[in-house]
């Protein structure tokens, strides 16, 4: 599954002290983590708010806890071999023994780190069941957000009863929540319908952006991300399909919204009045599945898309790509841990091939990683052997047959097709005959005479018509001129996916010479993503590189 579960989404409710922070002048590099993980292929991580040591994370059939930052994991839930499935995690706020589990059964808590669980909410009806994102109020957390199949349900009483908020339409799935700290009043929903904003605490919804998308774009975003041809009839198809994924209050300013979408981010300066697309300079991919700010660093978004992790800058409007580290390119899911004394926060990703942690480095501090190491690497002979990536983009123009010439040569046809005349060529035969007949009568007989006379005749003929006026202009021209928009657009698309690709590979040679994998486990990972970026590449080029290796 190419997208994040729109399950996965939730929201936690931080109370902390603003302390701003610039960490710009840091690099970011990534570290394994999923050692003793079951299963790599997680969707949902929950990192505690008060312990930066306990983190969650889940997968589709069962959550795991790790209580030393990843260095051991256990797991605690699991719903294998039965039809229910988990969808969204959320840390207790005040004490780190707390989880919920958002599932397809209802909501379930655990008090002690997932040693016992007990179901606290079950919706009425399957939609009300399937609770996508969760969110909990830090200062009375007695206070539960669910977000579902059927809208937004809360609780004051920590779960014994329940409510359903009005003012949303019916059958609106809920994939995000989030609360204005500073407001507690004010809180923010996301569907693939819409962004919704309540002002007295769940109890009443208006929405604030239409996102409003026919079936015909439902199955597009479906075709796109998850490989279904129909409109999403259940809750496994749901994920992936959200128009916004998730909804993000800056921590700095309790009035900007940031809304992630498979198209790119959205913004709003003014608590959800207008909203525009934020900037997309050296984004690799619009097809962002979350984001993450914290308030250490009030001057970047962390994005996680289905080519990396991006850091965007609220200043410049642009994005970079933090990728030191990092095998996997396929993000599902960040978290940020709380600051530690002076130490800046770990960012949490949760991965198509497991967990990774941030390692932030400041200007000067040395790279154990041995990136530092990079500066005095001979690329031109370590890679010497290897095609540059012209001659990758000239293998996949030829092989996806979309080279500037081609049009050109549709031109010239097009005139020179004006210099030929229409000739047309007719041939005509034609057979007639005609029969008569007479009786008379010799000697007393009587007598039949016949009279036959036939005929035929052929003809043929050939004539030349010249348009002159398609000299200028001609009907063929206008058909060329939307192949070409059509073809140049599928070059550029091919060309950057091929770019991306030939750089993430090299990124990845580099890492595996200058820092070697302190395991197998870790040295056959990044193996197998280098023969995957292969693979890749080749599919775009005819096994160009393959053949060239």
């Amino acid at each position: 599954m190419n997208g994040l579960p729109a399950a996965a989404i939730c929201c936690l409710f931080l109370t902390i002290i603003f302390t701003p922070t610039s960490h710009a002048a840091q690099e970011t590099v990534w570290k394994d983590v999923s050692r003793g993980i079951r299963s790599i292929d997680l969707h949902s991580i929950a990192v505690s708010p008060t312990d930066p040591d306990v983190v969650y994370a889940g997968s589709d059939k069962a959550v795991f806890i790790t209580t030393d930052r990843g260095g051991t994991w256990s797991e605690i839930l699991s719903f294998r071999g039965t039809g229910n499935g988990i969808y969204a995690l959320a840390a207790g706020p005040v004490n780190p023994a707390v989880i919920y589990a958002g599932t397809a059964k209802g909501l379930y808590r655990s008090s002690d780190q997932g040693s016992d669980w007990k179901r606290i909410f079950k919706g009425i009806g399957k939609p009300g069941n399937n609770v996508f994102a969760i969110a909990v109020d830090p200062v009375e957390p007695e206070t539960i957000y669910t977000g579902t199949a059927a809208g937004v349900f809360y609780t004051r009483d920590n779960g014994k009863t329940w409510q359903k908020g009005h003012n949303l339409p019916y059958g609106v799935t809920i994939t995000s929540l989030s609360a204005d700290t500073r407001n507690r009043a004010i809180l923010y929903a996301a569907s693939f319908r819409g962004i919704y904003k309540s002002l007295n605490r769940g109890a009443g919804w208006t929405r604030i952006y239409a996102a409003d998308i026919d079936d015909e774009a439902v199955r597009f975003l479906a075709r796109e991300e998850g490989g279904k041809e129909n409109v999403p009839a259940g809750v496994s198809e749901i994920r992936g399909i959200s128009y916004i994924r998730k909804i993000m209050i800056d921590p700095a300013d309790q009035d900007t919204l940031y809304a992630a979408t498979p198209m790119g981010l959205l913004v709003t300066r003014d608590a959800g009045l207008t909203w525009k697309q934020a900037g997309r300079i050296g984004l690799g991919s619009h097809n962002i599945r979350d984001i993450e700010m914290t308030v250490t660093d009030p001057g970047h978004l962390y994005a996680a898309t289905d080519r990396g992790i991006f850091r965007y800058s609220k200043q410049t409007e642009s994005w970079e790509e933090l990728y030191k580290g990092m095998v996997s390119a396929d993000i599902r899911y960040l978290a940020f841990a709380p600051p530690v004394r002076d130490l800046p926060p770990s960012l949490w990703a949760v991965t198509k091939r497991g967990i990774y942690i941030s390692s932030p480095l400041s200007a000067g501090q040395d790279d154990d990683s041995g990136y530092g190491e990079t500066m005095g690497l001979d690329t031109s002979l370590t890679f010497a052997n290897e095609p540059s990536i012209a001659e990758i983009k000239e293998a996949a123009i030829e092989y996806a047959e979309v080279s500037p010439d081609k049009i050109r040569n549709w031109r010239k046809a097009a005139a020179r097709k004006a210099l030929l005349p229409d000739v047309r060529f007719a041939y005509d035969k034609g057979d007639d005959w005609q029969n008569s007949y007479t009786f008379y009568k010799v000697d007393g007989e009587y007598v039949k005479y016949d009279d036959v006379t036939k005929d035929r005749d052929k003809g043929w003929s050939v004539s030349l018509t010249w348009q002159l006026g398609d000299l200028i202009w001609n009907s063929a021209q206008t058909s060329i001129d939307t192949r070409s928009r059509l073809m140049v657009q599928l070059r550029d698309d091919i060309l950057n996916e091929v770019t991306r690709l030939y750089f993430e590979r090299r990124r990845l040679q580099i890492d595996m010479i200058m820092s070697p994998p302190a395991d197998n486990k870790a040295g056959i990972e990044r193996e197998l993503r280098l023969q995957e970026l292969t693979a890749n590449i080749d599919a775009l080029t005819g096994s160009y590189l393959s053949k060239r290796l």
